[in-house]
């Protein structure tokens, strides 16, 4: 039911208007189908005065407890909206392309800040009660103020509301996104026994960055400053949810745990991905906490404000007309029960955080890197020939984008193509073309050969240590600071690579790099190096994102991922997703060229572990797609790439024709059922290795979807998936029976680490189903008055028609029609291979 809900919800959506905003001269008032949120402007006061929920037919906000919408300190003074020194300039209302609204608020200071402008950004979304908002800074005409400090702190916060609440305590809970190696297990007891795991290369830690939740119970006095990005509030008969986007790791766990090499090479990961550099900056998890989501609770109210705590801004800052300033965006939602928060952060996710379209649309993708591991050397394999191979290759699996990874430029920082490819990129730009795949390309934004001209011409942007010498990155190159003056320089590289044909970015190595560089964006000299290093890594966030916006403006199709697959990115967080999407996981638990479920298994945990955190539609990681002895889990594999990543490497000249044939029937499968899931979340039952672990995502109103169930162990289980009964059509790759509403599968585990799939198939409206099948379907297509069943094993069926049916034929041989029972179902069977054509009135 929960998914027939959100399905309806996204049908609605498509249909509805944009949220109404009325003026009265004194108030502003924003409407939609959930919500009225009303903002007065009384005696020079700015007032969120209303915040009513038409769910729960009631004011969220405590009237007799105001508290300032936004504070910070400007020119020594601490202002705030409820100083009566602010009137009211004008508001501008924008269509978005995601279906919301964005309301655009302006106030002009009055008295000592005159000259200050204020402009606060609210966006609300059709049927929602999810609002973004962020605050920005503006002057007119010469005027210039500073930030400062309060009592030796940053005091920014914004924005802040007083919620009624008459409880006596309050849960609260905080989700975080990015706790490198966290514990699979919560209650683990580390001391219960010996630990025997390798201390990176894990099932449980994976290698990645998971999600984390911690748990604060307040009472009258007590508050909370959490770093999330999530926060839900279980309020007096409702769910407080607020976010906010920003990006940086939880902790500094896992910044010195590399992966350790192998010593006969195999199952070897790539090294040098990290930070090199001698520092005497502060090194501490507190150094990477910028944003926090401050709670109090008291007797009859709670207030909830989002304040800096690191970075957000210098001493003295200058704001001019050449100098704004804005915040992250913030949401803030409510709802009645508290298991909607799923389905709320998905919307919020999917489709209110962005407008950019095709950064929600999945691709089943083919990257190089994973060939090029296998090879004795990474680049020098990367040759026009030997890539071309690859590109038919990943079209004969089903590819519809292709990256071409580390290896086609001259060196970082020299985004060109290299002497081996002596026509450059244009012929593999238009072969993955013409093999119908969107080009892809890897970059290492921040990435500079010391060897470069650019590494000579500007050596003002080269990050050093504390004595001086060029801090390493990835593969030991130096690295350039990217909030300054590079910027540009590197949005322009990006820019000459969409005209050749690039509509897909993978940006790596953008790590926690301790840049206290002077005379850049984030600070001159007359600042501290711990003050330049904090206001960067404040700032990386937004200029990152900035860049993707800026190629997306450039091109309206071009996406890019951030590769956060090591522990010392510093990208994860919702700001990145404003734009694009992450990819996750290079090898997890395992490495290159490992063809078991082991590897497969860590990639899935991506998926397993944030069902309900964040959707599947973010992530890419890739699979390989070999059969290879002794494990030959290919369909193990593949399996785990449809039910999230959706990526393929390796080298598929190790592969035969007939297993990437067998590798895009079952990927065609998924393709066909797509279109009507993929803006849906995926259910999940059970963790990595359990038995079963199953993976849902069907649309409930089209009976379109598909299940894909995996097993530690030898196992049978039936599942069962609730489908609208007038719309459903069958099954494909699985035996099944459909009754009242309900499907069962009849899945059979046949051995440890085995997996099956099920794709569900609607009849459009038509009204004809097979309701049942004994033995596995391969294909089965309705047109007009004619069903078509391609048969996979012997199978018995049942039909369910809806008037006289006038032929049936098996392999095109006409038999006798069967007669229809009272009911309208109709029997017929048959043997492997065969194909039955049923044709009706």
């Amino acid at each position: 039911m929960k998914l027939r809900l959100i399905v309806i919800a996204f049908l609605i959506i498509s249909y509805s208007v944009s949220a109404q905003v009325t003026w009265d001269g004194k108030r502003l008032t924003i409407e939609n189908e959930a919500m009225t949120q009303v903002i007065a402007f009384e005696d020079g006061k700015v007032i969120p005065k209303s915040i009513w929920s038409k769910q729960l037919g009631k004011e969220l906000l405590a009237p007799s407890h105001r508290v300032p919408w936004f504070e910070f300190v400007i020119n020594e003074q601490l202002v705030h909206a409820l100083q009566p020194v602010w009137k009211y300039r004008d508001h501008e209302v924008i269509a978005l392309g995601n279906g919301g609204t964005e309301l655009v608020i302006r106030l002009s200071g009055q008295r000592q800040l005159k000259g200050l402008i204020v402009e606060v950004r609210k966006q609300y979304f059709p049927f929602s009660s999810l609002t973004r908002e962020k605050l920005g800074l503006k002057t007119e005409g010469k005027h210039q103020f500073s930030l400062n400090k309060l009592d030796n702190k940053l005091h920014f916060v914004f924005p802040q509301y007083a919620f009624t609440s008459s409880s006596a305590t309050t849960n609260l809970k905080e989700t975080r996104i990015a706790t490198y190696a966290q514990e699979v297990l919560p209650e683990l007891n580390s001391s219960a026994t010996w630990d025997q795991r390798h201390r990176v290369n894990n099932l449980a830690y994976c290698h990645m960055f998971a999600p984390d939740s911690l748990f604060f119970s307040l009472s009258n006095g007590d508050s909370a400053n959490v770093k999330g990005p999530f926060q839900t509030i279980r309020m007096d008969g409702y769910t407080l949810f607020s976010a906010y986007e920003h990006a940086s790791q939880d902790s500094r766990k896992g910044f010195e745990a590399m992966y350790q090499p192998s010593e006969s090479g195999q199952f070897a990961n790539d090294g040098a991905q990290g930070v090199v550099g001698e520092t005497d900056l502060d090194n501490t998890d507190e150094s990477l906490w910028f944003i926090a989501m401050e709670t109090r609770k008291l007797t009859d109210h709670l207030t909830l404000g989002t304040k800096i705590r690191r970075g957000g801004y210098l001493e003295g800052e200058r704001v001019d007309t050449t100098h704004p300033y804005e915040t992250a965006w913030m949401a803030l939602a409510f709802y009645e029960k508290e298991q909607d928060t799923r389905a709320i952060v998905h919307r919020y996710i999917m489709e209110q955080i962005t407008d950019h379209e095709p950064a929600r649309v999945s691709h089943f993708y083919y990257n190089t890197w994973g060939m090029q591991r296998a090879s004795g050397d990474v680049r020098a394999v990367f040759t026009e020939e030997r890539i071309k191979e690859e590109i038919g290759y990943a079209a004969e699996l089903g590819a519809e984008l292709f990256v071409l990874d580390d290896g086609w430029e001259v060196t970082q920082g020299v985004w060109t193509p290299n002497q081996r490819l002596t026509n450059g990129i244009e012929p593999l730009i238009a072969e993955i073309k013409n093999r119908g795949m969107i080009p892809g390309i890897w970059l290492s934004p921040m990435g500079i050969d010391a060897k470069a001209d650019r590494f000579k011409e500007h050596p003002e942007w080269v990050i050093l240590d504390k004595n001086g010498n060029p801090v390493k990155g990835q593969w030991n190159h130096p690295v350039f600071d990217m909030v300054g003056g590079f910027y540009d320089v590197f949005v322009n590289d990006c820019k000459w690579l969409i005209d050749q044909g690039v509509r897909y970015f993978k940006w790596d190595a953008i790590n926690s790099f301790p840049s206290s560089l002077a005379g850049l964006a984030h600070g001159d000299s007359t600042y501290s190096a711990q003050e330049r290093k904090d206001r960067y890594d404040y700032l990386l966030p937004f200029y990152v994102t900035r860049a993707m916006r800026a190629l997306r403006e450039y091109h309206p199709d071009v996406v890019v991922e951030i590769d956060v697959t090591e522990p010392q990115r510093c990208m994860v967080g919702l700001m990145p997703l404003q734009e694009g999407k992450f990819f996750w996981m290079n090898n997890g638990a395992s490495g290159y060229g490992d063809y078991s479920t082991y590897r497969t298994k860590s990639m899935r945990s991506i998926t397993n572990r944030f069902a309900g955190v964040l959707p599947s539609q973010v992530f890419t990681f890739a699979v390989y797609p070999h059969n290879a002895a002794p494990f030959y889990a290919q369909r193990y594999h593949v399996n785990t790439a449809i039910v999230g990543g959706n990526g393929f490497w390796g080298n598929l000249k190790q592969t035969n024709e007939q297993q990437r044939a067998s590798v895009n029937a079952t990927v065609s499968k998924s393709k066909r059922i797509r279109p009507h899931i993929a803006q849906l979340p995926t259910r999940v039952y059970g963790r990595v290795g359990e038995s079963p672990e199953v993976y849902t995502c069907v649309n409930e109103a089209t009976a379109y979807g598909q299940v894909i169930g995996f097993s530690g162990s030898a196992l049978s289980y039936t599942h069962r998936v609730d489908l609208n009964d007038s719309h459903f059509l069958g099954v494909l790759n699985h035996a099944y029976s459909f009754s009242d509403g309900v499907l069962e599968l009849p899945f059979q585990f046949a051995m440890p680490d085995d997996t099956r799939e099920a794709f569900i198939l609607g009849n459009d409206g038509k009204g004809v189903s097979v309701v049942s099948s004994t033995g596995w379907i391969n294909d089965m297509t309705l047109a007009d008055n004619t069903l078509t069943i391609h048969l996979g094993a012997a199978s018995n069926l049942i039909l369910r028609l809806k008037a006289k049916v006038t032929a049936v034929s098996v392999d095109n041989q006409e038999i006798p029609v069967p007669q229809l029972s009272d009911d309208n179902l109709m029997h017929c069977s048959g043997a492997p291979g065969q194909i039955i054509k049923i044709t009706w009135e």
